[in-house]
């Protein structure tokens, strides 16, 4: 036979307002660990976007000073290295490496401009010859999303040469200004920068887009070209 139930008056247990309570402050509790959580992930997402940038952004520079630096190495004064275009977005010259008095050899004739591949704008570094097994040269890419590339050139004065430079021969000094832009947006970020190069020219911005960018620039100076 069943047993009856034993209840016995002045147990301890939970009413039903103290179990709502405690739903509402568990509830609470987890909607704050959540919202530390997602704020964490948007930190570490954002911070991963700006190593990104500062990965591209190292990449472009060294190139560019490495290259401009060397224009018209001429080490036995006759392949007639020199700058042969220079505009404001693209530069071309050319560097004897291997002192053999040719500067129109693979490597030795370089273009940097932007292109843009797969719809996305990339800084190229272009060679128009053929590489040493004697395959045609397209631009290579050095770093993906740069928006803008800016070249200004100064003579041996200091003075600002108007672009495309007309004579060449004048350029003694680079000023550089890249914007690269992250490779997704932020939701949570709103970029209202303008981006200016060294002459206080914009050149981008403020876009009011979900895109962090970084601006880097830098001067470089031309030791071979004669002072």
């Amino acid at each position: 036979m069943k047993q009856p139930l034993d209840i016995r008056k002045g147990q301890p247990g939970f009413t039903l307002v103290e179990l709502l309570v405690a739903v509402a402050v568990a509830g609470m509790v987890m909607g704050g660990v959540y919202s530390v959580y997602v704020s964490q992930q948007g930190s570490y997402e954002a911070q991963q976007q700006v190593t990104t940038i500062e990965q591209k952004v190292r990449a472009a520079v060294y190139f560019l000073n490495r290259d401009i630096a060397m224009a018209g190495c001429d080490p036995g004064g006759n392949a007639d290295a020199r700058i042969l275009a220079a505009d404001a977005n693209s530069i071309r010259f050319t560097e004897d490496l291997n002192g053999n008095g040719d500067a129109a050899e693979y490597n030795e004739d370089i273009t940097y401009s932007l292109y843009t591949s797969k719809g996305i704008l990339k800084l190229g570094r272009r060679t128009p010859y053929n590489d040493k097994n004697n395959n045609p040269v397209k631009n290579q890419p050095v770093a993906e999303n740069v928006e803008r590339l800016d070249f200004v050139y100064l003579d041996r004065n200091g003075q600002v040469l108007v672009t495309p430079v007309a004579d060449p021969s004048l350029i003694r000094s680079v000023q550089i200004t890249l914007v690269v832009r992250a490779d997704k947006v932020d939701p949570r970020y709103t970029n209202q920068h303008t981006y200016t190069n060294q002459q206080g020219q914009t050149l981008l911005g403020p876009n009011n887009d979900h895109f962090r960018r970084r601006l880097v620039t830098t001067e470089v100076w031309c030791r071979n070209l004669t002072f």
